[in-house]
């Protein structure tokens, strides 16, 4: 069970990863503090609305 809980730690630090990069060139901003916390804000608006 431990085993499961990394292995999905794991992928879902990769999977944010990727899509805080897509968001930076999207949105034409450099990786930082308030870059990420637009990025947070963004996500937590999403999750919200569906």
């Amino acid at each position: 069970m431990k085993l499961i809980r990394v292995l999905r730690a794991i992928l879902s630090e990769i999977f944010e990863e990727s899509a805080y990069e897509r968001f930076c060139a999207r949105e034409g901003v450099a990786r930082g503090r308030e870059s990420y916390a637009a990025f947070v804000r963004g996500r937590r608006v999403q999750a919200k609305c569906c």
